[in-house]
């Protein structure tokens, strides 16, 4: 394998994350190959980048009852979901196939649902030669996701076959451990809260809500501070200064809150905490997954937020916590029957234990031989 092509987009940083993740299983299966990016909304046109994100932000945060019903739309009416991914598809494919002409690649890897319509339109106008798979990384697939034209489609567990099939009934779906870097992992629990300086004798609860710091995060501080005195919130802001700015008066009423901004030490407070908190379970729930965590989606954001914590929650690997005190209810639940904590932590190690590796998929995707 000489040339491998990653298409995602900076949507917030899960699409990128999951990407980094195939571009390193690529590297430790095929050393030598050159591995080349595209953002797809760059490729769509200049300023389609800022307008998608404006969009998609403004959505979650200000309408997110549009943001659902179109969610909820493209599942409803199967002509409305086909329509918008032929279009996508007749915005992207032509721009993005000009852009895999000249790099040539030998496989292709898309991560972004926009990207996977570009190249579905490829293939079906001959002009996608090379094995390409789309890795779904949100949790519960949606139409927008899955392409029936498309080599393979992975998702994350065998709970999201079901419905991948569903939205597109022939396509090829395969399981594949989540796509995180190496670095997520079961590990050492009491090393990692060492060397990050948490307390070894607490239930720490890792706030993380994506890169953005969309949703109740503060409303999630202060239930998991009032859940137990034996409770440390460690919050993740990322990139929401704002965020960061609400939550330091917090913190210094009560200690025990850790407001970080943006870290470069997700795996190992992943690894140090005892349960992950999040609202959309796309990145950071694949990431506990991999570390073998509990995760609470606490007021999961609308549309895929919800359809993620509820197909995480039928896995056993989750726990929805929807309105006041649910989140401070599940810590003391969990916090009191440890029984119930450990078998939430031993599914998710047991699905991830019993899945292929990414290598794996990727070897299944690069043998595919299409014929144009």
């Amino acid at each position: 394998m000489n040339k491998v092509l990653v298409v995602s987009a900076a949507m917030g940083e899960g699409h990128n994350a999951t990407g980094r993740a195939l571009e390193d299983a690529v590297r430790r299966l095929w050393p030598d190959a050159d591995v080349s990016w595209l953002d797809t909304l760059d490729v769509m046109g200049s300023g389609v980048g800022p307008l998608f994100r404006w969009i998609y932000v403004s959505n979650v945060q200000r309408t997110p009852w549009l943001y659902e019903f179109f969610y909820r739309s493209l599942w409803r009416h199967r002509w409305f979901a086909t329509a918008s991914k032929r279009f996508v598809g007749v915005w992207c494919g032509p721009r993005l196939g000009r852009r895999v002409e000249d790099l040539g690649p030998d496989l292709v890897l898309s991560t972004y649902p926009l990207g996977s319509a570009g190249l579905e339109w490829l293939r079906r106008h001959d002009r996608l030669p090379m094995p390409a798979g789309a890795w779904i990384s949100d949790f519960a697939p949606h139409p927008f996701w899955v392409y029936g034209a498309l080599d393979l489609n992975v998702v994350m567990h065998e709970q999201a076959v079901p419905p991948a099939l569903k939205c597109v009934p022939e396509a090829k779906v395969a399981v594949s451990a989540p796509p995180v870097r190496a670095a997520f992992t079961t590990g050492d629990r009491d090393s990692a809260r060492q060397r990050l300086g948490l307390p070894a004798d607490a239930f720490v609860a890792l706030v993380s809500c994506g890169s953005l710091g969309f949703g109740d995060v503060e409303d999630a501080a202060r239930e998991l501070l009032a859940a137990h005195p034996g409770v440390v919130p460690v919050v993740v802001c990322g990139r929401n200064d704002a965020l960061l700015r609400r939550l330091r008066p917090l913190a210094e009423q009560d200690p025990r809150l850790r407001p970080l901004g943006w870290t470069d030490e997700m795996a190992a407070y992943t690894i140090a905490s005892d349960v992950v908190v999040t609202n959309a379970g796309g990145a950071t729930g694949l990431e506990a997954l991999a570390c073998g965590r509990p995760v609470l989606m606490h007021r999961p954001i609308a549309a895929h937020g919800r359809a993620n914590a509820q197909l995480m929650a039928d896995a056993g690997l989750a726990v929805v916590c929807e309105t006041d005190g649910e989140l401070a209810g599940a810590v003391r639940t969990l916090i009191a029957e440890p029984d119930r904590w450990k078998a939430m932590a031993e599914a998710a190690t047991r699905h991830c234990d019993s899945t292929g590796a990414l290598e794996d998929s990727l070897r299944a995707l690069a043998g595919v031989a299409h014929a144009v």
